[in-house]
This record gives C-alpha cells, structure tokens and sequence, in this order.
C-alpha cells in the first residue's frame, strides 16, 4: 500500500471517527471510536488487528487477575514481544505493510510498547479502574495507529472521561491537520521527492562517500517530515475528537547537542524509553553511561532488529554518554561566553549536532550498501 493510500485511509475513518465521537449518544461514542480504528487497521493489515485485538485481551486480563504480579507481568511483556516479532517476520513475508517507512505490519511497533505501558503501569499500580471498552479505545485511537504518537492511558483516560465539546480545542485540531497535511502533499510529496530527489538523483547515486552523505541527508529530511506531518495529523484529530495527546517533535533541528536532540525527537518514544529502560537500568548499575546506551540501543533494535540499527542506537548512545562526560568535565564553560562568541558557538553547536546524526543514517546507509549489498 503506497504512502496515498495509507493518508487516505486514516483521514476518511479518522473523520468518521470524529463524527461519531460527538453525534453518536454518549453510551456509543466511544465503542464507536475504537470500532473506526478497528476499521483503519483491518483496511491495512488483518494480521496486526488480530496482534492488537489478542494483546487487549492478554494485558487487561493480566491487569485484573494478576496486577502487581511480577511473574504475570513478566510473562505478559515476554508474549507481546514474542508475538509482535512473529507478526512482523509474517507480515514481511506476506508482503502486508504499508510502505518502506513504517514498520510492518501497521501501527505494531507502537502499540505493542503502549502494550508493554499498560503491564508495567499495572504492575506499579498506577491505573485507575477502568473498563475494557476504555482501553480498547485507548489502543484504537485511530489517528495514533499509522505512526503514534505513543501516548500514554492515564493521560487518555482522563481526558476520555472529561470529554467536553471545546470549539476551541476543535479549531486548534483543524489548524494542526492542515499543518500535517502541507508537510505530507506540500514539502514531502512534491518539495522533496518530486524536486530535490530528481534534483540529487545523480548524485546519489555516485560511488563513495559523497553519494552515502546525500542519501542519508535526503533519507533523513524525508523522515522528519513524514513523521512530524502524520504526528501533526494524530494530534489535531485527537483534538476534534476531544483528546490532547502527546507532543511528538519540537523542533529537534534547532539542537545544540545530541542529547538535547533526543529531548526533541520523537519525545513520545523517547520518554517511554527514558520511563521503563534508562531508570530500571540506572536504578540497578548506577550507571547513566550503561543505562543511556542500553536505552539507545532498545531503541535503535525498535527500528529494525537488524544489525545496522544495533550499531545505529550504539552510536548514540556512545554520542550521548561522551556529550555528558565532556559536559560535566566543562562545566557550563560555553554559557559563560561572550554573547557574540556564544552565538557563534551555539550556531557551531547546532550544526555539529545535526551532522552528527545525519553521519549515523550514512552509517546506516554504508552498510545496506556496501554489507547486505543492496
């Protein structure tokens, strides 16, 4: 399924969605909800409804029957994952997906970690008593499902029980689709791939190192802008439909270093990372260099479990660990500059950060081509 497709299947059920969600009764308005991201996902992938469908049922009875329960908890994440990574080695087989940039099946590599939210949060104790239905349509939100954000059910589930019409809540949504929508059709479709991708093409394809750099730095404009647009696009529709969900970029290309850029990239995965691997990890070594590589790492195998991506979360996680060390070693030398040699060095900073993370794509990119041959 191409890209078009995808967009044109998540903007019709998403505002149906949004139709029901508020001239439905309010007994019906939020199985309603839940049964369009039923329909969203069945029109993409069957195989990932039926994941997604099995991991409600697992986790929720987990959460009543044994909540607190490490063992239980245990077992439920073990099956997630196990069934996750099985899905996604059929779903790959059988060509189900919808397209390069996302992880097959559809939506599987967010909502199994929302999944894994769910058991852990149970097991802390921190849910609220909620029914079935409520969950349901916390995992079937259908605007989250193509690409997040990886919001969180607490913060879902207050607000599912606060729905109030809010004109300018529904206005805002309005405004931020239409900015997700420019990004999508506007800068990706035709800015990038129509115009600076011919443009490159040559380029590109050239041998050695200049033609790795261009492709990484068009892999990664595109990434952000695919990303950062269907975030848009989930965001403003969970606003029509009464939900304020997690900010997902902000700005991570005006980053002074990479730890900042992390901050600001993908924040809804890179808090859930922060949440349940970097505090276990740094709780047991008392390391925060172990704990921001073993993070970094989950993070990276999240991508892809493959080889390239193992290396992909070393290298920032390393990239991050080296940045505190020099930055408790310095000691705010760089703040206490001259408010021009500042400037200077924050513009430097800036632009060493983004290099930094474009040479990790390069590295990505040198060894799909020069290692797996592709």
């Amino acid at each position: 399924m191409s890209d078009q497709q995808l967009l044109t299947l998540l903007l019709g059920w998403s505002s149906l969605a949004v139709c029901l969600a508020w001239l439905l009764p309010t007994r019906w308005q939020i199985p309603a909800i839940a049964a369009c991201g039923a329909g969203l996902l069945a029109s993409v992938s069957v195989l990932s409804l039926a994941v997604l469908a099995a991991g409600v049922l697992l986790t929720y009875l987990v959460h009543r029957i044994a909540a607190g329960n490490r063992a239980a908890t245990i077992a439920g994440i073990a099956t997630v994952v196990a069934a996750s990574l099985f899905s996604l080695a059929v779903g790959q087989r059988t060509g189900e997906g919808i397209g390069s940039a996302v992880v097959l099946p559809m939506g599987l590599a967010f909502y199994s970690l929302r999944l894994i939210h769910y058991l852990l949060e149970s097991y802390k104790g921190n849910l609220r008593a909620h029914a079935l239905g409520e969950y349901l349509c916390y995992q079937l939100l259908p605007s989250t499902l193509p690409v997040g954000p990886i919001h969180r059910f607490d913060e879902f589930l207050r607000d599912l029980r606060r729905r109030r019409w809010d004109a300018m809540l529904f206005s805002g949504g309005l405004e931020r689709i239409l900015y997700g929508l420019a990004k999508l059709i506007v800068i990706g479709d035709y800015l990038i791939v129509e115009k600076l991708a011919m443009a490159m093409a040559s380029v590109m394809a050239a041998p050695g190192y200049e033609g790795i750099y261009f492709t990484a730095l068009l892999f990664w404009i595109k990434l952000y802008v695919l990303f950062s647009g269907y975030s848009d696009i989930a965001i403003g529709f969970g606003a029509l439909m009464g939900f304020r969900l997690r900010e997902n970029f902000n700005w991570p290309l005006r980053s002074r270093n990479i730890a900042e850029f992390w901050q600001r990239w993908h924040m809804s995965l890179s808090s859930w990372c922060r949440d349940y691997v970097f505090t276990p990890v740094m709780s047991f070594t008392r390391s925060h260099a172990v704990a921001v590589l073993a993070s970094m790492v989950v993070l990276g195998l999240w991508h892809d479990l493959s080889l390239r991506y193992l290396i992909w979360g070393g290298y920032h996680g390393l990239g991050i660990a080296v940045y505190r060390w020099f930055d408790d070693r310095t000691n705010g030398f760089f703040a206490r500059l001259p408010e021009p040699l500042r400037t200077i060095w924050h513009g430097f900073a800036i632009v060493l950060t983004l290099h930094f993370v474009l040479f990790s794509f390069a590295i990505t990119s040198a060894i799909e081509r020069f290692i797996l041959g592709r």
